[in-house]
């Protein structure tokens, strides 16, 4: 289904002055138009910020922003990752691996299997496994409701630290409610010992399950779940219409299933795109979608973002990795940086240009000319750097650095501050703006003094692995994997919740700001949302 697209309405100072109280957008001081560009993961700057001209009033309980339009089909997670949309102003792109399923005689104990068939493993040490499940199986069936719940939070509080909690508390409360019904936990740990397992048939994995010490029960069920099919894809560039999200080309090339851990935002630059797929970093040509070249990785399932800095194309792909813009071949290769879920980002010092990337446990620049390590040191994970002027500020694995400052000062890199924190995740990318640092994500909500680190507002939300984008002064976030998409204020003195909208997000996706509209990936397709009319 798609909308009709919005027409130009006469709105005179009348009905502009009638209308403020229930307004979604206050205008300054003219209507706006969709111009605009965000041209890659955290838009043209890498920043997050998207156009500065539209002020966002607290008004998403009154009314909710305008629908314009929504996409034919359009996969996701398990069959299309978690990527972000990208946009040169006139289409709007995506990239993706489409999976999809076929018949196949072979079986297969994959992840994925062992995810919707809901086994977990529980990673505590092997005392705490024990006595974990003795107090499982003997609760009393007519124990239920909230006085389960209340014996859940207390078995919990006495028996996990912060950590354990954080990281496991969900799958104890899970089993704990299930009871006796709960999988063994021997029974998981036998099927994940088979995980990737490929069995010729049918027959071939029940006589294996014959052999294994489940009980009669569970041999039933594994047998009837392992799916009679297997996964294929292609790596998929998506070409919409801004205007009304009509699909104006795919692009496609025959991919590995490799997952939703295959989750790249592509990049827009020139008339091309940039991107990786499955296993392989490609350019696409936007006019028609043609392919102008296409580079084989040796890895699979890569969920960082491409930079395009001059004749460079740089990606994060197992290690760090530049090719030639024209012609994809490699130009150079950092092996100290190393990871697949990162996306590195430009720095422009006052004296010199960096590449910023967060590896596996550190924060690394590079010289993008020949890709060599300038310096490296606390920081890690899957964010990205924010970079401006001289300051670069990096939301790190590592719970002793957690928000971490640096600061450029006499053709030298020093720690400023650092906003230590023990979270369950690090993925968020912070903002930098007006002299003032924000992390939306790692369940909270946080304002800091820039040039101090002093805090100057933090309160715990549910922000999570997604990150966050301005539109003027306003901050977008989605909250509650995705499901409300929140405005939240940067004034310092005003720091908080402003306005939620429930939108029903794709989790771990950002929002995409295009001038004056809102493009949001769901689950199964994506839809635009007017934020201003459009001139005349």
């Amino acid at each position: 289904m798609k909308l009709p697209q919005d027409k130009p309405l006469p709105f005179s100072g009348a009905m502009l002055k009638k209308c403020l109280p229930i307004a979604l957008l206050i205008f300054c001081p003219f209507l706006l138009s969709a111009s605009g560009s965000w041209s890659q993961w955290r838009g043209d700057e890498r920043d997050g910020k998207g156009s500065l001209g539209i002020e966002i009033s607290a008004s998403w309980d009154e009314r909710e922003p305008e629908l314009l339009w929504e996409s034919d089909l359009i996969p996701s997670q398990d069959d299309g990752g978690f990527g972000s949309l990208v946009s040169d102003g006139e289409r709007a792109y995506l990239s993706l691996v489409w999976h999809r399923d076929e018949p196949t005689e072979t079986r297969t104990i994959s992840s994925l299997f062992l995810r919707k068939f809901g086994a977990r493993r529980v990673n505590l040490p092997p005392e705490l496994v024990a006595k974990a499940e003795k107090a499982r199986l003997a609760l009393s069936p007519r124990l239920r409701g909230a006085s389960l719940d209340e014996w859940i939070e207390k078995w919990i509080d006495e028996n996990l630290d912060q950590r354990q909690k954080m990281t496991q508390g969900s799958l104890l409360t899970s089993r704990f409610k299930k009871g006796k019904l709960a999988f063994n936990l021997t029974d998981v740990d036998l099927l994940f010992s088979a995980k990737d397992r490929v069995f010729p048939n049918q027959d071939a994995l029940d006589q294996w399950l014959a052999e294994q010490p489940f009980s009669l029960g569970m041999k039933e069920k594994i047998s009837e779940a392992v799916p009679h099919t297997k996964r294929v894809a292609d790596d998929v560039v998506v070409a919409l219409d801004l205007s009304n999200g009509t699909t104006l080309w795919k692009s496609s090339l025959p991919g590995a299933p490799s997952g939703r851990s295959s989750s790249s935002t592509p990049c827009v630059r020139d008339g091309k795109l940039y991107t990786v797929g499955s296993n392989r970093i490609f350019r696409v040509d936007l006019t028609k979608g043609k392919i102008d070249w296409d580079t084989p990785l040796e890895l699979e399932g890569v969920a960082g973002s491409v930079l395009v800095h001059g004749d460079l194309v740089v990606a994060l792909v197992g290690n760090l990795r530049a090719y030639h813009r024209d012609s994809g071949k490699l130009a150079w290769t950092n092996n100290q940086v190393s990871g697949k879920s990162a996306s590195p980002t430009l720095w422009k010092t006052p004296q010199k240009e960096f590449i910023a990337c967060n590896g596996g446990k550190e924060v690394f620049l590079i010289d993008p000319k020949d890709g060599s390590t300038f310096w490296k040191g606390p920081g890690g994970g899957s964010s990205t750097p924010v970079c401006r002027d001289d300051w670069m500020l990096v939301h790190g694995k590592d719970e002793k650095a957690g928000l971490i400052a640096y600061r450029w000062k006499d053709s030298a890199l020093t720690e400023a501050w650092r906003f230590p924190k023990l979270t369950r995740r690090s993925d968020s990318s912070p903002l930098i703006h007006e002299g003032h640092a924000y992390l939306i994500g790692a369940g909270m909500r946080a304002c800091l003094e820039l040039e101090t680190g002093k805090v100057i507002r933090k309160e715990m939300a549910k922000h999570d692995i997604s990150s966050p984008v301005m539109i003027g002064k306003k901050i977008l976030a989605y909250e509650i994997s995705g499901n409300f998409l929140e405005i939240i204020e940067t004034d310092p003195e005003k720091f908080g919740e402003v306005a939620k909208f429930k939108i029903g997000a794709l989790r771990c996706t950002s929002p995409t700001p295009v001038g004056s509209r809102l493009l949001i990936r769901k689950v199964d397709r994506i839809v635009c949302y007017g934020l201003a009319r459009e001139k005349p």
